[in-house]
């Protein structure tokens, strides 16, 4: 077995030995004990194993007793000289418990759950997790935001025996497929494109009926159509100077732009922590009209191409609630006051 498939089932056992109820003695198996993890907001950065599981992992096993991690595919590679490996499923379980506010609906959740990592000597050395607490929110019937203009389904797991499992590393068809996928993303429309109303030339490397999966606030699509009429389009017109942080050779791994990008089989990922920046100065986006703030945006795509290198799947996680804090609203403080009326009183002038 080549050290990404080691890596790649590394990843794997460890996300299962947690879902198995064995927080503690798993992150001192499978993770160093300064490991790193970036959580999407409201967790952000947690130093340390001790940390991640008080603050974390615990917390979530409170608030879901009996989940489970369902996983769709594992993707292995190199990047940048690190060894890393990226995974996204859904923690799937009971809603017993309060998570970050959110009343429980004692009955089955699902939370979308992303997870990349890098791996050093055989265990875990940073994690970045990758959470749509919104969608969560939507579940429990406290959702903040105005319809999302896309659907709200579950994402759809792959089909069957495309690749990208646990036990195998394809790294000479990944290689294309990321290289594919790179051709794209340097293809995308450009602020000075936006502003000339220019054409892209990146369609010609999606699927005619492409799926593409977004967050709670954005929701799923299908086809180019529906892809530019329901996010494309609103997203350019939202943020008009959009754009991503190149990453300098040799420069610090927390740099901005993207930390993770592998290619394995007819998969690929993409990430970065934050990976775009833009400036909400064009028109509505979620619902909120523009606000002026400059944001910077925590994004991941998984992508799976067909055999003639078409992109026909599109996995989109993004941190919206960082977002929508850095555009002033903060949606965990507002939720306090629509599960729990009273708090409204309390701030009502006397």
């Amino acid at each position: 077995m080549s050290q990404h498939a080691t890596n790649k089932r590394l990843a794997a056992e460890f996300l299962t030995a947690m879902a198995n109820g064995e927080e503690r003695n798993a992150l001192d198996r499978f993770c160093h004990p300064d490991c790193r993890f970036e959580i999407f907001h409201p967790f952000n950065t947690v130093d340390g194993l001790d940390a991640a599981h008080d603050r974390f992992f615990a917390p979530m096993r409170a608030s879901f007793p009996d989940y489970e991690q369902r996983i769709a595919f594992v993707i292995g590679g190199e990047y940048e000289g690190r060894d890393m490996v990226s995974t996204w499923g859904y923690v799937m379980g009971t809603f017993d418990a309060p998570f970050l506010g959110i009343p429980p609906t004692f009955g089955l959740a699902f939370l979308s759950f992303g997870f990349n990592a890098i791996v050093r000597g055989g265990k875990i050395a940073k994690a970045y997790i990758l959470l749509d607490i919104l969608d969560l929110m939507r579940q429990a019937g406290y959702y903040p935001l105005r319809t999302a203009p896309g659907g709200s389904e579950l994402w759809p797991f792959p089909p069957c025996d495309t690749g990208a499992t646990a036990l195998a590393h394809d790294a000479e068809r990944g290689a294309r497929s990321l290289q594919i996928i790179r051709d794209m993303q340097m293809n995308l429309l450009t602020p000075e494109q936006i502003r000339m109303r220019a054409p892209g030339s990146h369609s010609p490397h999606w699927h005619e009926q492409m799926g593409w999966y977004g967050p709670a606030g954005i929701g799923s699509m299908r086809g180019r159509r529906g892809f530019r009429n329901f996010h494309g389009a609103l997203f350019l017109q939202a943020f008009p100077d959009r754009t991503g942080w190149p990453r300098e050779e040799g420069g610090p791994q927390d740099m901005p732009g993207h930390y993770i990008r592998l290619g394995d089989g007819l998969y690929a990922v993409t990430g970065g922590w934050p990976s775009l920046h833009g400036t909400h100065t064009g028109s509505e986006w979620l619902g909120l009209p523009p606000t002026g703030r400059h944001v910077e945006m925590r994004v991941a795509d998984w992508y799976r191409l067909d055999e003639d290198g078409k992109i026909h799947d599109n996995w989109v996680s993004i941190d919206i609630p960082h977002i929508l804090h850095q555009m002033g609203l903060d949606i965990f403080h507002d939720l306090q006051f629509f599960v729990d009326r009273s708090k409204v009183r309390e701030r009502l002038p006397l």
